[in-house]
């Protein structure tokens, strides 16, 4: 059997390529029969050679990202000219939406419905297109996976879609690339000396569902022994809509060092040396910052708001994401009650065990193997 995965989105870095890379990684080395035609732009062709090492057939998406108006209006007739050449029996869109085939059966990776819930977030004439796009793909995928149950009860809220037709798949984290290369007591990073055991951190783009502003707000609640013994590390790319969350970060002086965009080397150690991950988002398809926190025992203090309670277990401590005094009371109570740390950390450690990109591929193989013919 043949299968095509479109792996377009790759580029475009963040979960979406962390599933992609991840997912053919193990694919290509699962024990099966099935056949991969890989579509790829030609900016990451030679990623993929390396990461397939020959396995399947890679083939060249011909449209440029950054000419999204011709791409929307022209690959309609690249895939059809696709499946007539490959005559593939699947077409696997690692993203949420699809072209619509002649023959082939069709599996949607839905990672989230931000678009609809936080519609500013994206461009407007993308908004209007993913709009329309993913609303016929779900309609007429022949299975959807979900990277979380929040994200399935989304797809059924908004699409009225049978829950039979769609399978929870969790994504993971690649404990490999999430390696200490060096461990020091202090380490500078952008100009900031930042002391081991001496900060909380939290991870993540900056954009309003990313709830700093709150999470800043509560950090200054802290009692004055807390805020004398800690600062607060905020890490991710300015993404949209920050220009208030920037405001209340130079506000806060000191006690707030803002990263920006770091190097993996840098995440790393901050992750290993923080002394507790916080993850005040209301919004998270999956939140793959609380599995990493959690490969190096650090608990995660995050909100009971969409996928994070479901990703980070009984390795975290919960708050409602819109009460400044809640968040700052559960922070409070893990750093002031040693015992509950303890317990915490070590739950969050074994919590990462629960999932693997192995097991994903394989359960992604067997929704494949429901249309073999």
């Amino acid at each position: 059997m043949k299968i095509a995965i479109n792996c377009i989105y790759y580029e475009a870095g963040g979960g979406i390529k962390e599933y992609i890379h991840n997912l053919v990684k193990e694919l290509v080395n699962l024990d099966n029969d099935f056949e991969y035609v890989f579509y790829v732009t030609k900016t990451v062709e030679s990623t993929f050679a390396a990461l397939t090492n020959g396995k399947g057939k890679i083939k060249i998406f011909p449209f440029e990202s950054s000419k999204k108006i011709k791409r929307a209006l022209f690959q309609k007739y690249f895939w059809e000219k696709e499946e007539k050449q490959e005559k593939f029996d699947i077409f696997h869109s690692a993203f949420f939406h699809s072209p619509k085939f002649k023959s082939a059966k069709v599996i949607l990776t839905v990672h989230d419905l931000r678009f609809l819930n936080f519609p500013k977030s994206y461009e407007f004439k993308r908004y209007i297109y993913l709009k329309y796009a993913v609303k016929k793909s779900i309609k007429n995928a022949d299975k959807i996976i979900t990277i979380s149950n929040f994200t399935k009860d989304e797809v059924i809220k908004f699409y009225k879609t049978n829950e039979s037709k769609i399978k929870v798949i969790h994504e993971a984290v690649d404990p490999d690339s999430f390696a200490l290369q060096s461990n020091t007591n202090q380490r500078t990073i952008k100009g900031n000396l930042i002391n081991s055991s001496r900060f909380l951190l939290a991870v993540g783009h900056l954009e309003p569902r990313k709830n700093y502003i709150r999470l800043i707000e509560a950090f200054s609640l802290l009692s004055q022994s807390n805020k004398d013994q800690y600062k607060l590390v905020i890490v991710g790319k300015k993404n949209y809509d920050y220009d208030n969350i920037l405001s209340t970060i130079d506000k806060a002086l000191d006690d707030v060092i803002y990263l920006d965009f770091i190097s993996r080397d840098d995440l790393v150690w901050l992750y290993a040396n923080c002394k507790i991950h916080i993850f005040p988002s209301y919004y998270e398809g999956f939140g793959f910052p609380s599995l990493e926190a959690g490969l190096f025992g650090k608990p995660t203090i995050g909100a009971n708001q969409s996928s994070i309670a479901e990703i980070s277990g009984n390795g975290g401590l919960y708050f409602n994401p819109f009460s400044v005094q809640d968040i700052r009371d559960k922070i409070e109570n893990v750093l002031l009650n040693e015992s509950l740390y303890l317990e915490l950390s070590a739950n969050a450690e074994l919590n990462t065990k629960k999932f693997s990109w192995k097991r994903n591929a394989s359960e992604t193989c067997e929704i494949y193997d429901l249309f073999r013919i």
